[in-house]
């Protein structure tokens, strides 16, 4: 359906094919025929308007982190948030784009003595993907630190207060609706530069253990007052294999891709570790990662 696509690409940054395999952390996935890497709000709002206008299905991706992919890539038009990355401060709140890479915007912070989002030290996220998950560490989540989100919504931009946005444990208003978010403002607090890399370090080495190689972190959310990890680790599912997918023997909730495992071999073991702990002890584990057809 991309080729329905009419408007002029001269100065737009595209790239064609876009392959998942190489831009996905997990290294799964098909082609799209087209990605649109948008530099400014502006850009993100023409595009998304347009290709709406001429009923072109289109999808929003940043560092696609958490993301399955099908195999057989996707008709839709990918919009890239990646090259997105205004990032503002003023006293004690900051404004990032979607775009912005959250190592970029702890050095920022961290530079200007301003705390309050260590906790996301060492998780390789996109704003926008951040604030869609409301992405989390440590029992802190980004929720916490939130003053406003800007996104598009039916064609008009809109900010939207924190309360607004339905947060909950890695839910957001934005799973539910149509909503693509362009940005997000943070309230932090007065700090020193010293005092912001001690947390940092902390946190960092906190996440020192967690597996090494090609997975999407953790496949699935915590159930009430339980670890997911220690449910399948008690199943006994670790180094469960489905062709090159496995559950690490390092960390039962993640699935390392350990050679060339396909999205469909990852889809079938996440489908046989729900399975056997329902089995074993009746939680319904859900996913936290994001599909995408």
């Amino acid at each position: 359906m991309n080729e329905a696509v009419s408007f002029d690409y001269e100065n737009l940054d595209i790239e064609r094919p876009f392959d998942f395999t190489s831009h996905t952390s997990i290294g799964c996935g098909g082609l799209a025929k087209l990605a649109i890497y948008p530099r400014k709000e502006g850009e993100m709002v023409d595009v998304i308007r347009r290709l709406t206008s001429q009923k072109t299905p289109w999808v929003v991706v940043g560092n696609l982190t958490n993301t399955l992919p099908s195999d057989l890539g996707t008709d839709k038009v990918v919009i890239c948030t990646k090259k997105m990355t205004e990032l503002r401060i003023e006293d004690a709140y900051v404004y990032a784009a979607a775009g912005v890479q959250s190592g970029k915007l702890l050095k920022s912070v961290k530079e200007n003595s301003l705390s309050g989002l260590e906790f996301l030290t060492g998780i390789p996220c996109t704003i926008g993907g951040a604030l869609y998950m409301n992405a989390g560490a440590g029992g802190i989540y980004l929720s916490e630190r939130v003053q406003s989100v800007r996104v598009l919504r039916e064609g008009k931009v809109k900010i939207l207060s924190k309360e607004e946005c339905d947060y909950r444990y890695k839910h957001s208003l934005f799973m539910d609706n149509q909503d693509v978010i362009l940005g997000g403002t943070f309230a932090l607090k007065k700090s020193t530069y010293a005092d912001v890399l001690e947390v940092e370090r902390f946190y960092r080495a906190s996440r020192a253990h967690l597996p090494k190689g090609k997975s999407m972190g953790c496949i699935f959310k915590n159930p009430a007052g339980q670890s997911a990890g220690e449910l399948i680790e008690k199943t006994g599912l670790k180094n469960l294999r489905v062709g090159g997918a496995i559950v690490s023997p390092d960390h039962a909730n993640f699935i390392i891709n350990d050679g060339n495992a396909t999205a469909r071999e990852v889809r079938a073991l996440i489908k046989l570790i729900q399975n056997a702990v329902f089995a074993y002890c009746g939680v319904a584990l859900e996913e936290e990662i994001q599909y995408l057809d």
